[in-house]
């Protein structure tokens, strides 16, 4: 394998003079590049990441980490790889399937210093064992946390939840039901807290939330529908936590001969392509500017070159699933 000093002796210049070429790094007349660079594709160089990473203390590569792959995921990936990229960063991508030892393992990889930083989107492990790794590289995440080591791009989905709520109120809807993901976050906590305090300053009756938690797969759907047909008078809407569960439910309630959006309607949450394609009306928060938010506040902890954060703000889509 040839190294510098092989591309040096061919090329006729000194070895310091063929690493500020192959860096960019001090000043190298055109004459001098030119010759480096034949050598370097007479020789067939190419560099040594190893030794450039033991060198700089930096990989150029941003760990991006999830539980799971899905549309949202992907609709926050796509930004961030393309942040990193302008900022002449690599990213992996590391899927853990809720396996607290696989995430771990990710994890460990910023430990080691095979990564630069990590963007964590959908966890396993508890927050005290993730903490423990910002003491070997930035990490930021998406989730409403209260945390001084791990910053967040989250944005308050109290507001969004309320926003969506108000618009229901507002075109008549008064059985207004709710249904969430895992009650474990954050945000269906804010979700939960909005839904609470809406009825009670409106002076009416809520759903339970109990019975609509982790709704989200086929079977909780097909299980919510049964119920919502067996219900003399069905809700006037349903608000959800994503546009996929929301796509879901909107067409399960059609397969079941209920009217939408007269019998009931549907609000999605999220703003994905899908919502678009299925003409359904959702609630938009900025979910790919999450993604560059992300990536820019890695690169500045990073020390690298980085713009500045896009404000958040939720934005109700109106569409065909409500009246």
């Amino acid at each position: 394998m040839p190294t510098i000093q092989d591309i040096a002796k061919l090329a006729g210049v000194s070895a310091a003079t063929v690493s500020r070429a192959i860096n960019s790094s001090g000043y190298v007349s055109a004459a001098a590049r030119e010759k480096v660079n034949e050598a370097i594709k007479e020789l067939n160089y190419a560099p040594n990441k190893n030794a450039q990473y033991l060198r700089t203390g930096a990989t150029k590569n941003l760990g991006i980490v999830s539980t799971q792959f899905n549309e949202t995921v992907l609709s926050r990936i796509n930004p961030f790889i393309d942040e990193a990229y302008s900022a002449g960063y690599t990213t992996t991508l590391f899927i853990t399937n809720g396996e607290k030892k696989r995430e771990r393992e990710a994890f460990d990889l910023l430990k080691s210093k095979q990564l630069d930083g990590i963007f964590l989107i959908y966890r396993a492990n508890d927050w005290h064992t993730l903490e423990s790794y910002a003491d070997y590289g930035p990490i930021v995440t998406l989730h409403n946390v209260a945390s001084r080591r791990i910053p967040s791009v989250f944005i308050d989905h109290y507001k969004g939840m309320r926003l969506a709520l108000e618009y229901a109120w507002d075109i008549g809807c008064r059985r207004l039901l709710n249904v969430y993901g895992t009650p474990e976050g954050l945000n269906t906590q804010r979700r939960l807290d909005a839904y609470r305090d809406f009825h009670l300053e409106k002076g009416h009756s809520p759903y339970s939330s109990e019975p609509f938690f982790h709704i989200g797969s086929d079977e909780s759907i097909d299980r919510l529908i049964q119920w919502i047909a067996s219900q003399k008078e069905k809700p006037d809407v349903i608000t959800t936590h994503s546009d996929t569960a929301a796509a879901l439910i909107v067409s399960r309630l059609r397969r079941s001969d209920i009217d939408v959006p007269n019998t009931t309607a549907v609000i999605g949450f999220d703003n994905l392509p899908i919502s678009d394609m299925m003409n359904m009306t959702t609630v938009d928060y900025g979910i790919e500017d999450q993604g560059r938010n992300a990536c820019r506040l890695l690169l500045h902890h990073l020390k690298d070159e980085s713009k500045p954060l896009i404000p958040l703000s939720f934005k109700l889509i109106k569409r065909g699933t409500t009246k």
